[in-house]
């Protein structure tokens, strides 16, 4: 519903709501308070950038928004199990030494680079310069978020020694195979094979590490399920609050079991649970999540985009991803 009422006000007022709203006069003096940059090379950079209005009409219609019974088969498909299976081959030593150092399974980490960027045959084709300078510009509605991630943009780049217009990405700023914004980048991007560089767009040991190093910060746990598809959704006051709460809310699994739920195989009283629903060709389906769906949302907040690297997770092998449908 959302999105229909942006489009249908764009439509209307294209003109207004595409054009820059924050002076790029504005974008350097905060860029250069903030991070202590020299002025000319934020300023050779900033008014370098090209203004792309299609990168606003992007932003709001996502794939991710499409019902799950659209998004699925994007990802889980034979033709990724089939590339995904030959990733994890290819770096399995790689894998093993990620899961020791930060407890998170392979599959799951081969997912998410599968998902991103099909492991590095996608990672995007906008500039991320113009891309961050348009939405830190021009995107009202989130234009604080984007001129944060437009101010670590150019402070990596000063960093790691790279040219800010020569970066290729997602239409949101992400770039390389792990498709990190840049102020993630900052934070969790890791120099795994110790050369002094954090090289997310062809070193294999940075790039799972950095996926690794990620969902360790966000409390990925091994021994834990994701998601589980519930058959037979008992009624009452905590079910229907629970729906209404979704994510915003995690209860012990206990509290659900007491009202009829069956736990589900895998899955402890005491770990913490949230439900949530999606629409599939069956019709609405109600799902159990815990901390390590939460975990995935961090990486990327979209449900669909949880489950989808659940169960491609679980087509690799991982049982723990085991979704129960």
């Amino acid at each position: 519903m959302r999105i229909l009422l942006y489009a249908a006000i764009f439509s209307l007022f294209p003109a207004q709501l595409w054009a820059e709203q924050y002076t790029r006069d504005d974008l350097i003096d905060y860029i250069v308070q903030e991070t202590k940059l020299d002025q000319a090379y934020v300023s050779k950079h900033i008014k370098a950038a090209k203004f792309d209005a299609d990168l606003i009409r992007k932003m709001n219609t996502p794939y991710e928004a499409r019902p799950y019974t659209d998004y699925r088969p994007l990802f889980i498909n034979d033709r990724m199990k089939k590339k995904s299976l030959v990733f994890l081959k290819e770096n399995h030593d790689i894998f093993l030494q990620a899961q020791e150092k930060y407890g998170v399974a392979p599959e799951i980490i081969t997912a998410i680079l599968g998902i991103e960027t099909r492991f590095g045959e996608n990672w995007g084709r906008d500039k991320v310069l113009d891309a961050l300078v348009t939405l830190a510009t021009g995107y009202e509605r989130r234009a604080k978020f984007f001129r944060k991630e437009l101010k670590a943009f150019l402070l990596l780049c000063q960093e790691e020694g790279l040219k800010p217009e020569s970066i290729e990405g997602s239409y949101a700023g992400a770039f390389g195979v792990t498709q990190l914004m840049p102020t993630s980048f900052l934070e969790y991007a890791v120099d795994g094979d110790g050369d002094g560089k954090r090289d997310v767009w062809h070193t294999p040991k940075d790039i799972i590490f950095s996926v690794a190093y990620y969902f360790q910060r966000n409390h990925w746990n091994d021994s834990k399920m994701v998601a589980h598809w519930l058959k037979d959704v008992p009624q009452g006051k905590l079910i229907q609050q629970a729906l209404q709460d979704e994510t915003r809310k995690y209860r012990p699994l206990r509290e659900f079991e007491k009202v009829g739920l069956k736990k589900p195989k895998g899955w402890f009283s005491d770990e913490k649970v949230a439900l949530i629903q999606r629409e599939t060709q069956d019709g609405k389906v109600t799902i159990l999540v815990n901390r390590n769906f939460h975990a995935i949302t961090r990486w990327n907040r979209s449900w669909n985009y949880a489950l989808a690297a659940t169960e491609l997770a679980y087509m690799l092998g991982n049982a723990k991803c085991d979704v129960g449908k």
